[in-house]
């Protein structure tokens, strides 16, 4: 049976993105292919180190709502990565394959680098204009006392107010002219995590890989070190994985915007029924659409978006025209949306008290998950070193 593997960051409870974009497609890939799904607590540690505080809690929540959303450990392989350590053996074979400018070229890097540098300029920006006003207030006080019986008193203080603010902002200004490369921004961990999760790939020897759009480069550089793997040591230890792309690339939140936890958008997995029913009737919807009988577009719709998800697909055709036309208001539109979403939200509280109830038996899945994970990565890093001729304890001369 071909093999899959796909991992999640450990961020606590999961929300519709996570259910629709990849637990529905996890609980339908148990059903035909070996399914290695893990808990990829190594990277949650490359955005920020502190995160290791709330593994405990994050780890349990998270893989609480995988159960509930039907991830089946009979079927599928449930482990954490931390605790397979030739995760990090294999993630080292694959830094020597690996150029630094070929991480740079990383499409994932750039945006992170982009979202740094606008943060730091924010606060350079802010550091710049607080020292400006002080040296200004500075200059006021002093100059008060000075001018306060000359005739054109506030003129000069004008003058001398622009002056010192002006060379105030340029010399803070000069200050922080050095160039705001990635170099200071990322750390050694943030920028070889795609080597780390071509490790993780790689490791199980998978045929296929779920995967949105947006992780595509990172796949390719997976199967770019498979091939070269193969290729230094003539050897064919590494399948080269294929892509299985998921069918909803993006789930939109309450105020039309990527479903996401730091925008504070987010529906959760069995969210309860009055906070559901507040989110819900609060969304975001067409701007234009004011009045009930006012033509819609729900094309920009988030509520329209969930539509298209869960509710039968002869009944989102009739919800779309009757938008376009004016004849559906949006309550009545959110009140149907209500009677798809609560169904599934009570099934999915139900299916996650157990597992509340027991907590210790989440663990308990985790590392029997973990031994079985462990087996196959030895069988791997076992055939790894041996093409690459490296001695192992016990071969002796």
């Amino acid at each position: 049976m071909d093999r899959v593997l796909s991992g999640m960051r450990p961020t606590g409870r999961l929300h519709l993105g996570h259910l629709f974009g990849v637990l529905e497609n996890w609980r339908t890939l148990q059903e035909n292919y070996a399914c290695y799904f893990f808990v990829a607590d190594w990277h949650a540690l490359t955005e920020d180190p502190r995160k290791s505080l709330e593994f405990r809690t994050h780890i349990e929540e998270m893989v609480m709502d995988w159960l509930a959303a039907g991830v089946d450990p009979e079927k599928a392989v449930l482990f954490v990565q931390s605790w397979v350590p030739e995760h990090v053996e294999l993630h080292m074979v694959f830094s020597m394959l690996t150029t630094v400018s070929r991480l740079t070229r990383m499409p994932t890097l750039k945006e992170y680098v982009a979202q740094l540098k606008a943060e730091e300029l924010r606060t350079q920006q802010k550091n710049l204009l607080e020292e400006a006003a002080r040296k200004t207030a500075d200059v006021l006080f002093a100059r008060l006392e000075a001018l306060a019986d000359h005739p054109d008193r506030d003129a000069i203080l004008k003058a001398e107010l622009k002056k010192t603010f002006l060379e105030s902002l340029k010399a803070a200004g000069q200050e922080g002219e050095e160039d705001l490369s990635y170099g200071h921004l990322v750390s050694y961990g943030r920028l070889g995590y795609p080597v780390l999760q071509s490790a993780d790939v790689l490791l199980y020897r998978p045929a296929f890989v779920p995967i949105g759009e947006d992780q595509a480069a990172h796949l390719e550089l997976t199967r770019e070190l498979a091939r070269r793997f193969n290729r230094t040591y003539k050897t064919r230890v590494f399948p080269i994985p294929r892509p299985l792309f998921t069918e909803h690339k993006k789930v939109l939140g309450t105020d039309g915007r990527k479903m996401s936890k730091s925008y504070g958008n987010t529906i959760l997995i069995g969210e309860p029924k009055e906070s559901l029913q507040k989110k819900v009737r609060t969304m975001f919807t067409d701007p234009q659409k004011v009045r009930k009988n006012d033509p819609g577009r729900p094309e920009i719709c988030p509520v329209f978006h969930l539509h298209r998800i869960v509710t039968p697909a002869q009944e989102v055709e009739t919800i779309e025209r009757d938008c376009r036309s004016g004849a559906l208001g949006c309550v009545a539109c959110k009140a149907r949306l209500l009677e798809e979403l609560e169904p599934r939200m009570e099934a999915l509280r139900d299916a996650r008290a157990p597992f509340e109830a027991r907590r210790q038996e989440v663990w308990d899945i985790l590392e029997e998950g973990t031994r079985k994970a462990r087996a196959m990565a030895r069988e791997t890093m076992n055939q790894v070193f041996a093409a690459m001729g490296m001695p192992r304890p016990g071969e002796g001369a």
